[in-house]
């Protein structure tokens, strides 16, 4: 299982929100490419990069700070926020990304969630509250059926699903196992949990379940689970 260290991205700093609440949010850092080299430091390998100005204007913002932490990241990387044309996906894709999160355009566009088959690097965000997708920064619910929308994304060959409880996001409850274990047993693709992690036991037991990587972000910054420590029970 891949620890994949999250950084939001908002007014050009490094912060945290609480169940994607924009008027609930901690500053971490001033300097987001400073603060990624503190954690490669510690041995960070993999990062969840998030565009929130992006994410909420439905226009990227933070690609160009996106690409200096490329540049300096050697494992893998997946961004997101605001990503909902195919020029953007060429973009983030030229840009050396491994993985190209889509949520809002593709759930709400079957049309061009079919066409995301051309990229081998696409990660379907699927975002859900009290079990029922939502998309445009997380302030709409999509009326459509979850086995079906795993279907899709089965048959057009996305990488992975990226699956948070924006009910436990920023709030270090715990990750929410049976809804994770639901979709698990809905489809094949590799299932990348987020929302909720707040101690290595919930990594040691995300990784039980058998999940392609886990995020981590909250706790991180909080030094309630440290970066070797995660390492090496993810790993």
């Amino acid at each position: 299982m891949k620890a994949l260290f999250a950084m939001d991205l908002m007014g050009g700093k490094c912060v945290r929100l609480q169940k994607g609440d924009f008027s609930k949010v901690t500053v971490y850092s001033e300097d987001p490419v400073a603060k990624i080299t503190e954690m490669m430091r510690s041995g960070a390998r993999d990062f969840h990069i998030i565009d929130l100005d992006g994410a909420r204007t439905g226009k990227r913002v933070h690609h160009e700070i996106m690409r200096n932490i490329r540049s300096r990241v050697e494992g893998y990387m997946e961004v997101g926020g605001g990503i909902r044309d195919i020029g953007d996906i060429t973009y983030y894709n030229e840009s050396r990304m491994d993985g190209i999160i889509v949520g809002t355009r593709a759930l709400e566009d079957p049309v061009f969630f079919e066409g995301l088959a051309i990229f081998g690097n696409v990660v379907l965000g699927f975002d859900l509250y009290e079990g029922r997708p939502m998309v445009r920064g997380w302030k709409t619910a999509v009326d459509r059926d979850i086995k079906e929308i795993l279907k899709a994304a089965e048959r057009i060959g996305v990488l992975a699903i990226l699956c948070t409880s924006i009910e436990r996001d920023g709030m270090l409850t715990g990750p929410d196992y049976d809804g994770m274990k639901r979709l698990l047993a809905m489809t094949r693709l590799p299932l990348i949990a987020s929302g909720g992690v707040s101690d290595i036991d919930d990594v040691k037991r995300l990784k039980d379940l058998d999940v392609w990587a886990t995020i981590l972000g909250k706790a991180v910054y909080e030094g309630k689970i440290e970066i070797g420590e995660a390492i090496r029970y993810a790993d």
